[in-house]
């Protein structure tokens, strides 16, 4: 009888542990009817769309790399590589899926840009209220979690690893110029 009641309380800690250790919110889809990349349209189908209008966030931009042009959708990049670190957990598959966007990417264990998370603004990147922001061309990433569609802004920092903003606006998955714009605004 005893083994059975510490059975059922472990359990109840186990639960009770998952559920305030996990975010309560689901990720917000933007609304638009643009075509999405591959990578990310089985989580873009699994989403929520958040119905209350979503703050706009600015991204870091502290390199000198080209912006990507607008006319060329399919951009290959070079082999590289990534690891997440442990102030991410939980949100490993966005991450991998801005990182599959740009294709051509290993995950590893210790070696490649480091990802990092943060449940603030981003300090250190050129800005006051940044959420993302990728220091020397993929040395290091630092990602916020108050965005609502994190996979696009993992997109978007790993693309600063080739490239500059865009030009100023919504980041979007409709072009790989569209991902490199200046805001998140879902």
């Amino acid at each position: 009888m005893l083994s059975s009641i510490r059975r059922i309380a472990g359990a109840s800690a186990v639960a009770a542990a998952l559920l305030f250790a996990l975010p309560m919110s689901a990720n917000a889809v933007e609304n638009t009817d643009t075509a999405r990349p591959a990578a990310v349209t089985q989580a873009a189908q699994a989403s929520v769309a958040d119905p209350a209008p979503s703050p706009r966030f600015e991204t870091g931009d502290i390199s000198n790399l080209p912006p990507v042009s607008a006319d060329k959708r399919d951009v290959r990049v070079p082999a590289w590589s990534y690891h997440i670190t442990s102030s991410c957990s939980g949100r490993e598959g966005a991450i991998r899926q801005g990182a599959n966007y740009w294709g051509s990417a290993t995950e590893t264990a210790s070696s490649g840009t480091p990802v990092s998370c943060v449940g603030g603004y981003i300090q250190g990147c050129g800005g006051g209220n940044v959420v993302g922001c990728n220091w020397g061309a993929g040395q290091r990433i630092e990602l916020s979690t108050l965005v609502g569609d994190f996979a696009l802004l993992a997109a978007h920092e790993f693309g600063h690893n080739w490239y500059g903003h865009s030009g100023t606006g919504c980041a979007s998955w409709a072009s790989q110029a569209d991902v490199m714009r200046t805001t998140m605004c879902s």
